[in-house]
């Protein structure tokens, strides 16, 4: 391998740094802070829901489907994740889960009946946590309501699955159940990060992970790293990426850090208990990254996926991001969200309610809201421009109108700032400027409607170190504000 060194690397990245002018962003709105900034997940975000009937969900089914199953279960207390989980839980909670999870699917056999089932994503949580028997049991009843054979088949492992004994025959477990794919958290390999997020694994781990899945012939392996970690340095990162690509790993999600007043991480920062990497600092690792993969013949795209092989990072990414309104993301377990019959909608993400209300024979929906056509084109809008872009001609025969004449406020300001671009065939997408903050890009689409629902529902919200709308609600708007409000939430 024949990687930049740190030297030209970090020269590299400080050149292209110079090129996102933060302070014109900044008097514009056009940079969120690092405490603020946020993917869009959902569109429109949780704190635009309300209410929604289940049953409209089974009201116009596409004739292609994506599953996610979230498995809500960790070993320990990873200090930047807010999603569904409860720590070592008892093996009869767990059965008692999973009995659920199988009584949810059942809600919708029905409506799904003779879908094409084109990507499944076993997430967390940790679903590695799950006992050898506990997988089969998943997979056996996965397996006997949906046909996976076509499918994309995902799932998250942490690396302290090789401490077991067992770890090859649960890996062999997966296999048999028609897992074709992997996606293992790294996030870095510094031993005190690790340490300091509550990772529950070692350097050693990750590399006998990676040497187990090579010899039992996985042959589709994505890693998830992060930058913007507490104490990262750009050595520390460096030598992280070069350390994972010494390794042979072929498929990357790099992503920065991202703030929620839920997480114990946020408490990190606003007690200055340890050092952050800035707005400039966090642009610099982004470039590094970009440029040592790129000079391995890496390949970009989405965003903050990365691939060495010729097909694309992964069916999910691609059918999340650039499929547009013609396919349904349907979840299963606490926490889910989803996409079906033009509906964005979340699954309870308390676990005893969401367990309370599928035992009782319920489909267990949170918050959802019925997308209008508005809704549908800034959905579409935000989430190809995070991937391949927009093609115009393409968006004018979907919704019967131009985008540049739509939003022609919002790609003005956009494409003054440098964020968006349209190429000579006609495709709208983001710049190097706007891959940085495609979470304020992001926000110039959201609707005055979404605004101010967003708004309304976070002023009711009384504490956001604990609620679970605030901790469940992917999106930029309606953050922490300045420095001086952070700091107060965040505490």
């Amino acid at each position: 391998m024949n990687a930049p060194s740190y030297s030209e690397a970090l020269e590299f990245a400080i050149d292209r740094s110079y090129e996102i002018n933060l302070d014109m962003l900044r008097s514009r709105n056009l940079h969120l802070g690092t405490y603020n900034d946020y993917l869009v997940g959902t569109y429109p975000p949780l704190k635009a829901m309300g209410d929604l009937d289940a049953e409209r969900l089974l009201n116009k089914v596409a004739s292609s489907i994506d599953l996610y199953f979230h498995i809500p279960f960790c070993n320990q207390y990873c200090t930047f994740c807010h999603f569904a989980k409860e720590i070592n839980p008892s093996s009869e909670r767990v059965e008692r889960y999973l009995a659920a999870l199988n009584k949810e699917m059942s809600w919708s056999d029905a409506a799904l009946a003779g879908r094409d089932v084109e990507t499944a994503f076993f997430g967390g949580g940790t679903p590695s946590f799950l006992t050898n028997h506990q997988l089969k049991t998943l997979f056996d009843m996965t397996n006997q309501r949906f046909d996976l054979s076509r499918a994309e088949v995902s799932f998250e492992l942490h690396p302290s699955l090789v401490k077991h004994a067992d770890a090859a025959d649960r890996i062999s477990t997966l296999l048999r159940g028609g897992v074709n794919r992997f996606v293992l958290g790294v996030q870095s390999l510094d031993r005190s990060i690790l340490r300091i997020l509550n990772r529950g694994h070692g350097v050693e781990e990750v590399i006998q992970i990676v040497k187990l899945l090579n010899e039992m012939g996985v042959e589709n392996l994505s890693l998830d790293l992060m930058y913007g970690l507490p104490q990262q340095t750009l050595r520390s990162w460096y030598d992280s990426i070069i350390g994972l690509l010494d390794m042979g790993i072929e498929k990357f999600n790099v992503f920065p850090l991202m703030f929620k007043s839920t997480d114990p991480v946020a408490r990190h920062l606003a007690r200055g208990r340890y050092q952050f990497a800035g707005a400039k600092e966090r642009i610099i690792m982004h470039f590094m990254a970009e440029h040592i993969l790129t000079k391995l013949g890496y390949r970009h795209g989405p965003i903050f996926y990365w691939t060495k092989r010729s097909q694309p990072h992964s069916v999910q990414q691609r059918r999340k991001y650039d499929s547009w309104n013609d396919n349904n993301l349907v979840p299963f377990g606490v926490g889910g969200f989803g996409y079906m019959s033009q509906c964005q909608f979340y699954n309870e993400a308390d676990l005893d309610r969401y367990l309370s209300r599928v035992e009782a024979g319920e489909k267990p929906v949170w918050k959802g809201v019925v997308l209008s056509q508005d809704d549908l084109m800034r959905r579409t809008l935000m989430f190809a421009l995070r991937s391949s872009g927009v093609l115009l001609s393409r968006f004018e025969r979907e919704f019967g109108v131009s985008v540049e004449k739509y939003f022609c406020r919002e790609l003005e300001i956009l494409r003054e700032a440098g964020l968006v671009c349209i190429s000579n065939d006609g495709v709208l997408s983001l710049t190097a400027a706007g891959n940085i903050n495609s979470g304020a890009v992001s926000l110039q689409f959201f609707s005055d409607n979404v605004l101010e629902r967003v708004a309304y529902n976070d002023s009711r919200i009384t504490d956001k170190r604990t609620d679970l709308l605030e901790k469940h609600d992917y999106s930029p708007a309606a953050r922490y504000g300045s420095s001086a409000e952070m700091q107060a939430v965040f505490r």
